[in-house]
């Protein structure tokens, strides 16, 4: 068995690879707000994450992780794109 040092690096490993992807990911959803705002389109799109929800669900089911936590934790990344969205939208005007 690993020891509590060797544990807690590779939990600081795997969190530096989820700001990456965080990062990476925010980026994306920023250029997806900028659309909706050129374009007229809601910040929110209910649809959609419903879909990302169901998906996110099986993923995490299928990491042996319960889908309730994912969802916990997207739920928030979601809430924060929503925020960032609206924002655009207000800047803009």
């Amino acid at each position: 068995m690993a020891d509590l040092a060797e544990l807690r690096a590779n939990i600081d490993e795997i969190d530096r690879q989820m700001i990456a992807l965080l990062a990476d990911r925010f980026k994306f959803t920023e250029e997806v707000g900028v659309y909706k705002e050129r374009h007229g389109l809601n910040a929110q799109d209910p649809d959609r994450e419903a879909q990302q929800f169901r998906k996110l669900a099986t993923y995490a089911e299928q990491c042996g992780l319960n889908p309730a936590y994912a969802e916990s934790v997207y739920r928030h990344i979601m809430d924060l794109v929503i925020a960032r969205h609206v924002e655009l939208r207000t800047i803009k005007k």
